[in-house]
């Protein structure tokens, strides 16, 4: 217990630290601050895999088994992708919009003690994929909200016409456009995955009936919202706000579908 403790401390302290380095970095530049807050958050996902770690070997929690493990690998993943690609690409600057995002999911990942665990009887192998591929492609769908979020602010900025500050340290529209779009095609297939086969053991787990809960009815909506927005971007040439919007509000849909599985005690995502 003392070592999970404090590893969920760690990690916690330092995605505030991050947060805080990347929102100064943000609104009043300096490349000092950028490369400390990219230290702060590396260090914070090693210091979550710590506390992932813990769970599993120390406390011997079964994976996959309940909202907390699955809330602890999904921030983790969505640091490692974003210090995978982010800084690849040169944006380091949407920390400020992740950073907050892993430190949500590593809180709500310390709530283990109130949650309902699946029980041993009805998991089975497709469980493990449907929570392996929503994490997957949530993480992804984070990574777009950043960009999204950035992309809406630098276009406001654009509008206003305050081309200094800000709007100088975040990427050009059309590089948050098009990371955007790779990224909500990368996820949206995952997110179809994981939820026919969360449909199917849902069946399965329930014996033939199956109630509809909150949770379930966001993560639906979350859908529609990706699904909207790849084919209106096909269809109907969506580029822009529009998108950006859209990715916004499916993003946020299916975290509120992560509140509602954790609200109603039931251990998938």
């Amino acid at each position: 217990m003392g070592m999970t403790v404090a590893t969920f401390a760690m990690a916690a302290t330092c995605y505030v630290v991050t947060t805080a380095l990347f929102f100064l970095h943000l609104f009043r530049g300096g490349e000092s601050q950028a490369r400390w807050a990219s230290l702060s958050m590396a260090a914070a996902a090693v210091a979550q895999a710590g506390f992932v770690a813990s769970l599993l070997w120390v406390e011997h929690h079964p994976l996959f088994a309940s909202i907390d493990e699955t809330l602890a690998l999904g921030s983790l993943l969505v640091a490692v992708a974003y210090l995978a690609t982010m800084r690849r690409h040169r944006l380091t600057v949407l920390g400020a919009f992740i950073a907050p995002v892993c430190f949500l999911m590593l809180l709500g990942a310390g709530v283990d003690a109130r949650v309902a665990r699946v029980s041993h009887e009805v998991r089975n192998a497709l469980l493990p994929l449907h929570i392996g591929v929503n994490i997957l492609g949530i993480a992804a769908f984070a990574l777009a909200f950043a960009v999204a979020v950035a992309y809406m602010i630098q276009e406001q900025r654009l509008r206003q016409r305050k081309l200094s500050g800000i709007f100088q340290r975040l990427p050009a529209l059309d590089v948050l456009d098009s990371m955007g779009l790779r990224l909500v095609t990368i996820g949206f297939p995952l997110f179809t995955i994981g939820m026919l086969t969360g449909s199917v053991w849902a069946v399965r787990a329930g014996n033939g009936s199956v109630t509809f809960s909150p949770g379930q009815g966001f993560a639906v909506l979350s859908w529609l919202f990706f699904a909207v927005v790849l084919l209106a971007r096909a269809a109907a040439g969506w580029r822009g706000r529009r998108a950006a919007m859209g990715t916004v509000l499916g993003f946020l849909c299916a975290m509120a579908a992560l509140v509602g599985y954790a609200v109603r005690g039931v251990g998938a995502s």
